[in-house]
Formats: structure tokens, sequence, C-alpha cells
């Protein structure tokens, strides 16, 4: 922090000002002026601004000293950075902690990440008991730092060090202490609740266990690990678990195998054969089918199958595995690779000046957006054109760097398609995919309350688009209808990636407060950092607002303070119109305030979420669904009027020139803190 004073009169700041800082009095008072009416006056002790640490807005308030006053004050950015430092130290020893802990080995890399989010540290002085013998046990400690003593009845058991664990039996169930656990020597110990672990997992811990363990005996299998993620999330949930004793049967010689067996917990025996757990039987008689055991299959021990019917299997999956696997490497390469024919170079001969002006299409806060018609190549485009003058006016050099960084990754059916880059004295264009449409939040206003298919087709839609941005790295975190086009054909169109960041890599973490009030996760708030979960937040209350008719939260607030308080504090609740029951448990999922319940267990388990039974993302990524709302051509750019701008031929460098909105960003290179930071545009 620093230190600071005012004297007597002497405004600290006035209503309206940027506000950076916040203010703890040391001494004297303050009066807080609202609109030239004093509200209140705060004295020593007190402190004032905190809305500047979380975002940038104007000051609500005027503050002025009445005698001398002295602050201890400190800036957004460096509570921010302070904060980042220690969430982001702390996250990566817990983590690694996490991941050598056998109890969670079965447990999927987001969920050993959930969990890393949720352990609290709890301190220990040499001699302290930390449980006693006989308490009841609801918690799981793992030992950062320092030594503990086990002890029953008073005797001496064991000492445990750095990196053992204790208590798992209380995750599973209620139970009280074997034994007590005192601090050996000062001792740090990361704590699970059963409750938080319940949270993240569900209460069937020990069957989400078994769940992974099916989903993992597939994505090691040399050959059934080319079904796609939502195949599999398919089979797995249709599979069926079966108790058998040590010595049983499960198939006898000379009978066909009728099923796909996953070991769960148990030894099987065929022949010289043995299955372990996470192993499979009946995998080679999916190419071959009524083939005759040579051997029985018996049980080894006491333990717990899961299977399912080989015909049922083949059923989910829609065809021979030959037929099946062919279409999901076609699909794969839609999903992942660069479109077809798009080569690095291919817009490189693309010029500004050969970009002819046909319509102003917007006005945004840093330029103008601007529909073009490129005499290269006879196509149209949108221009996106942002002043230089304001992105050094407000430190956004970074920020533009990223979107453009953000733009030429992205490369995705759903998702507008970025060209090229231009640059001139005062401006930076990209030049972006002209979508002919509407934007969806005129659309749902068209149509009125979305019913379950309108809805399965827009939420399908973004969870695609979602899971394409975050398999690369890429959290969006303006997730909103105006950000979203419905094109001439009635299928959508994510639209501005200028909130979009690459957090690196899967487990990535990010800080900055940013996005849509009413749309923005509440983690996002609480200055801990936060990762992509929060995009399915905001999807979740655009499910919300399509089924409902308005948002869950804050409908009629307008400061953001107000709907971030709303956020984080009020509860959940349906209006009488919304009868779909399915619907209901998707929101609640996607709107749970733990994030890493959001996603279930993985982009493939969200897709087979209840709400989309017997609805086809295939026919979706394909456009052979019918879309639930055409775009009228009274709503759609005129064909003659782009035609006829285009024969009147005006340059876009020249509509730039005399639009009376551009004309005052003269950008001063002198004032740039870099003066290269524009060279690769």
């Amino acid at each position: 922090m620093f230190y600071c004073t005012v004297k007597d009169q002497e405004m600290v700041f006035k209503q309206g000002d940027k506000g950076s800082s916040y203010f703890l009095i040391e001494r004297g008072q303050c009066q807080i002026i609202i609109n030239n009416d004093v509200k209140k006056t705060l004295k020593s002790g007190e402190a004032f601004g905190e809305l500047a640490l979380l975002y940038n807005a104007p000051r609500s308030a005027s503050v002025k000293a009445i005698g001398d006053c002295a602050f201890w004050a400190i800036d957004r950015n460096t509570v921010r950075k302070v904060i980042e430092e220690i969430s982001l130290k702390d996250y990566e020893q817990n983590k690694e902690f996490i991941q050598k802990v056998q109890f969670f080995e079965s447990l999927t890399d987001d969920q050993r990440t959930a969990i890393t989010s949720v352990l609290i540290t709890l301190n220990f002085k040499a001699g302290e008991i930390i449980v006693n013998e006989g308490d009841q046990a609801d918690s799981f400690f793992i030992i950062k730092k320092g030594e503990i003593e086990i002890s029953k009845g008073g005797k001496q058991l064991r000492i445990m060090q750095q990196g053992d664990s204790l208590g798992e039996q209380a995750l599973q169930s209620n139970s009280v202490r074997g034994a007590t656990a005192k601090a050996h020597k000062d001792v740090i110990l990361l704590a699970l609740s059963r409750d938080d672990l319940t949270r993240i997992l569900g209460d069937k811990i020990q069957t989400i266990m078994f769940l992974n363990l099916q989903r993992w005996a597939f994505e090691r299998h040399p050959i059934l690990k080319q079904l796609t993620k939502l195949q599999v999330e398919r089979i797995v949930s249709t599979m069926e678990q079966k108790q058998y004793k040590e010595g049983e049967v499960i198939i006898e010689k000379g009978q066909q195998c009728t099923h796909l067996i996953v070991v769960l917990m148990a030894s099987l025996q065929y022949g010289q054969q043995s299955i372990e757990k996470g192993q499979m039987f009946g995998d080679k008689f999916l190419e071959q089918q009524n083939q005759i055991l040579n051997d029985s299959l018996i049980m080894k021990s006491d333990g717990l199958i899961s299977q399912i019917q080989i015909k049922v299997f083949f059923e989910i999956i829609g065809g021979t595995l030959e037929q099946i696997f062919l279409k999901n490497e076609k699909a794969h390469d839609r999903f992942i690779k660069k479109e077809e024919g798009q080569k690095k170079d291919q817009y490189d001969h693309f010029k500004l000046e050969e970009l002819i002006s046909i319509k102003k299409l917007g006005q945004g806060q840093f330029g103008n957006v601007y529909l073009v018609h490129n005499k290269s190549d006879k196509k149209n485009y949108a221009l996106k054109c942002i002043s230089k003058a304001q992105i050094i006016e407000q430190n956004l050099e970074k920020h533009l760097a990223q979107e453009k960084s953000t733009l030429q990754t992205a490369n995705f059916p759903l998702i507008m398609h970025f060209v090229k880059s231009f640059q001139d004295k005062n401006y930076i264009y990209f030049l972006e995919e002209y979508i002919k449409g509407m934007e969806l939040f005129d659309v749902i206003r068209e149509i009125g309350l979305l019913n379950t298919y309108d809805s399965q087709f827009y939420i399908g839609s973004l969870i695609l688009c979602m899971e394409y941005l975050h398999l690369n790295n890429i959290i969006y975190r303006d997730i909103k209808p105006e950000n979203i086009m419905v094109d001439d054909k009635g299928f959508m169109k994510l639209i501005d990636l200028g909130t979009a960041k690459n957090l690196k890599n899967k487990n990535g973490r990010t800080y900055t407060i940013i996005g849509t009030p009413h749309y923005m996760a509440p983690e996002i708030l609480s200055g801990k950092g936060y990762t992509y979960s929060v995009d399915l937040w905001s999807i979740g209350i655009c499910l919300y607002e399509f089924m409902c008719g308005n948002v869950p939260y804050a409908e009629d607030a307008e400061d953001p303070y107000d709907i971030y308080e709303e956020i984080q504090k009020k509860a959940l609740n349906f209006p009488s119109v919304l009868k779909d029951r399915k619907a209901k448990k998707l929101i609640e999922q996607l709107l749970s305030k733990t994030p890493e319940l959001r996603l279930g267990s993985s982009y493939a388990s969200l897709k087979n979420n209840q709400f989309f039974e017997h609805f086809d993302y295939d026919s979706l990524m394909n456009r052979d669904l019918k879309p639930p709302y055409l775009p009228p051509k009274s709503k759609l750019q005129s064909d003659k009027e782009i035609q006829k701008a285009i024969q009147a031929g005006k340059l876009i460098t020249e509509e730039i020139k005399t639009d009376p909105t551009t004309t005052n960003n003269i950008y001063k290179p002198e004032k740039a803190r870099d003066p290269n930071w524009d060279k690769d545009y």
C-alpha cells in the first residue's frame, strides 16, 4: 500500500473520475457526496473506493476531506497481482500433492483439478490435536509440511510425514476416527471435506470412480479408442454393474460371448489369460460376432464387473466398427483441422486499397464495422476498424494482440472466420467473414419463449463452439445473444472474440474481471482466478433466458455492483412457465456456484445430458437439422443495395476519411510506450 495525505476541504476524487485505488483512512474524516448531497461521513479506520478494485468504472460518488486527512491506499493492479501470485502458487503446490494421492488415481484430470480448487489449508502447532479417536470423520487430510503422530488408546502407532494422507474412509461413508492424530512438529495440512467432494463428484463417489474406470478402458484400448467421447459416454452410461463371488462362472465354455465386459474391482480368468482391473473382455468378439468361447470365463476373486450387450453396443454407435471409425475420422478432421484448401498464405495478396465500401454495419467503442467487397476474389467481408489512438490511450496493445492471435487460432464452422489484418497511420483493420443474418438477441425476441428443440439447437451449437475453443485452450468470456449471429440459413455463428484469451494449457487460469455483468460467473468476481467453466455458466444463463424469457439474476438492475451481488448471493429460481424438468436440471448444472460441477466429467457427458436425448450433434454440424428460425429477407442486407454500392465503387479508405465518427482518431506515435507495438498487423 502507499501513503498519501489530503488537506482540509480538498477532494480526494470527484464523482465520474476514473477509479483505480481503494483508501483506508488513517486520520481525519471524509464526506461521501453523491450529486452534491452529503450521504455520510467516514472516520479513521473506515475505507472507501472498493469498487475500483473490482473493475474500471467511473467513481459513483465524490469524497471530500474534513480536516487534514491521511490514507493508506492500494491500486487495482497491485491487488490483482498479489492475489494472483498467492493463488497460483498455492494452487500449483496443492495440485502436485493431489496427483500423488492414491485415493484419487481413478479420477480424471478435470476432477482432480476441481478438488484442488476446494482444498483448504490448516496449520497446527507441535502437540496440537488434529482429530481424536472416536470423533465423527468427515474430512480427509494431506500433509503439506511437517509430521503427524498417529496413536490408538494412548499408544503411538506411527509417524506420518510430508505427502502422506489420512482419513480416506471419511470421504466415502459416515464413520468415526479409528485413531488420534496429533501434530508431532508444526504441521501444514491440506483438508478436503466429504461435503466438498460430494459437491464435485456427487454423492456416489465410488460410482463416479467406476465410471471413470470404464471410460479409461475405452481410451486405452488399441481399437476402441477411435470411438468419439460422446459414443463412449453413451455406452458407459448404458453399462450395468454386476457383483460376482470367487469361482463363479460368468460365461461357460462353448457358449457365445454376448457381452462386452469391463473389470471394475475383481480379477477374471479365461484359460491362461488373467483379466485385471480396468481391462476388457469380449472386445475380440466385436469384429467377429457369435464366436464360441474355448474356455470358461471365471471370477478369480469376489468383485464387480460392468457389462453391455454387444448388440446394444452396436445400436448405440450406429453401425459396424469400420463404418463408425471412418465416419469419426471425417468428423474429427472437420472439427480439429483447418478447412480444406485454406492455406496460410491464401489471403496474403488481399489489399486494404482494393476493398469497396458497401455499408457501415455498426459503431463500436474503438471504431466502426463496415461491409466491404473485395475486388480480388469478388466476395463480401466485414471490416473491423480499430483506432490506434484509443488503443494507446487505454493501454490495450496486449489485449489487441491477444484478440488477433485468438482469431487466427479459431477455425471452426460455427465461429466467425478471420481473414487478415491491415493497418494505416490511424487504424488497425481486421478483415473477417461477413455473416448475412440477424443477431440471436433479435431472433429470440421474434420467436418469443423458445421450446425444447429451439433451445437444444442454439445451446447445442454453443456447446460445440466452447468444446472446440476449450480444446484449443481458448476461454471466450462473453457469451450472450448479442455475440451470436443467426445466418440466412438459420444456423448459428459465434462472433466477436475480443474478450477471448489463450490460457496456454488445459488447466490454465486467468484473473481479469471481464465480460457482460448479467452473464458473468460468480468466480470471475472473487479475484482468486477462474478457468473455462465460466463459459458454461454463460451458456446456462442463455438457456434460462431462452426458455423463461429473462435472465435469472438481477433482470431489472443496471448497476454492475447490484448485479454481481445478486449473482453471488441469490439462489436459482424458476418461473412456473418452465415445465421441462430436464431443462431445469441442465440449467441447475450449468449455473452451479461450484464451477467444477458445470461440465460434469467431460464435454461428452455434457452432450449426453438427458436434455439432449435424441438430439443429433452430427446432423447439426452437417447443417442437416431444421433451424428454429429463418431470418426473413426484409431483415437482411438487400442484395440490390449491395450490388449498387459495389458498382458505385467507393473505396473503404475514402469512406473512412469522410466518416465524421473517424475524423478525430489521429494517432501520435510518440505517445506509444513501444514504437513497434503495431508491427505485426
